[in-house]
């Protein structure tokens, strides 16, 4: 890593802050006016054990109302990670949130080529035709729901009741030193143990194959990239970084463009968000080599020829969480690769 790169994901962490400020007060000022439409949609409850699994439909008037509540949501989230992110940027969830969105986008882009190249094109259940209000409700209240019975349900709760009360878990080198209730929802300040991963992958899985119903099979590829960002985020950071990652891609590609009947879009604001994914794509092949970088260190580190000077370079354990899987960063900055910390040597 480099001074230079930190940069450069400021300035996509900023476009991403940009683009996401503007869906808020969008859905701010489209909330009251659409009311009434909201109430005309019954909320599907249901859960995904493993694919979706319909449990009956709440009236109208709760899905107006939790709407309301899922936007209230996002803006906290969106004012806490700012919070958290100034000062600490490379430590926070906002550093993440610009390398993620500009991978994500790369990375789905070349998928969806492939398919479309193989003859498989993936159908969006998203069109021009559904009313707008239907659009807005689906794909913002994807950013919160999805995430309370995805990431919540299949990594928070297993997390937190295997290092809570199993005895496996209690030994476990990866127990997180602190476990309160709440970390049962909100989740965050996980290491990448053994439990962590296992509960990523699975996660992820079951969350792409739960969009065979609404999409199709060819979406499935696209939706466990989706998940594992997600997942990150959640063990790393807690639930509102990868509710707002989740509301992120689907709300702003609704929101930003003309073509999908939102009063409030201008040529403007889809000019805005034209360059602004072009800009994520062409920065998501250098997060990528950076990510590529990365590994092939780690693996370096690994071998039996450089641990040996690795005690001599390198500080014996992450402040944080006790690690000695560390990684320099840039300068005399160093990263645990256990829990994503970024300290000083002298720390």
């Amino acid at each position: 890593m480099s001074r230079a790169y930190t940069a450069f994901v400021a300035v996509l962490a900023v476009l991403w802050l940009v683009m996401v400020a503007i869906d808020i007060l969008f859905l701010f000022y489209l909330y009251r006016p659409n009311f009434l439409n909201f109430m005309h949609i019954q909320f599907p409850l249901f859960v995904i054990i493993p694919l979706p699994q319909l449990i009956t439909y709440l009236p109208g008037t709760f899905t107006a109302i939790w709407l309301g509540f899922v936007i209230a949501a996002v803006a906290a989230f969106f004012i806490l990670i700012l919070y958290r992110g100034i000062g600490k940027f490379e430590n926070s969830a906002l550093y993440r949130m610009g390398e993620f969105f500009a991978l994500n986008y790369f990375l789905s882009v070349i998928y969806f080529l492939l398919i479309d190249y193989a003859g498989y094109p993936v159908i969006t259940p998203i069109g021009s035709s559904t009313p707008f209000f239907e659009n807005l409700f689906l794909l913002t209240n994807a950013g919160l729901y999805e995430e309370l019975i995805s990431r919540v349900a299949y990594i928070g709760i297993p997390l937190f009741l295997y290092y809570r009360y199993s005895m496996n878990g209690q030994r476990d080198p990866s127990r997180p030193s602190k476990l309160p209730w709440y970390r049962i929802v909100w989740g965050g300040g996980y290491r990448f143990g053994k439990p962590e991963i296992t509960v990523l992958v699975a996660s992820s899985l079951i969350f792409g194959f739960a969009h065979v119903t609404s999409w199709d099979l060819s979406k499935v590829p696209q939706a466990v990239l989706g998940g594992v960002l997600l997942g990150v985020l959640y063990l790393r950071f807690g639930l509102y970084a990868d509710v707002l990652f989740h509301f992120s891609v689907d709300a702003s590609s609704v929101l930003l463009p003309q073509g999908y009947g939102n009063p409030l879009a201008t040529p403007v604001t889809t000019s805005f968000f034209s360059f602004a994914i072009l800009i994520f794509l062409m920065a998501g092949a250098v997060v990528m080599v950076s990510y590529i970088i990365q590994a092939r260190n780690r693996m370096v580190r690994k071998s039996s020829g450089y641990q040996g000077m690795r005690n001599r370079s390198l500080p014996a354990a992450c402040p944080k969480c006790g690690s000695s899987d560390i990684s320099r960063f840039y300068d005399d900055f160093y990263r645990c690769d256990s829990c994503g910390n970024i300290f000083k040597k002298d720390q």
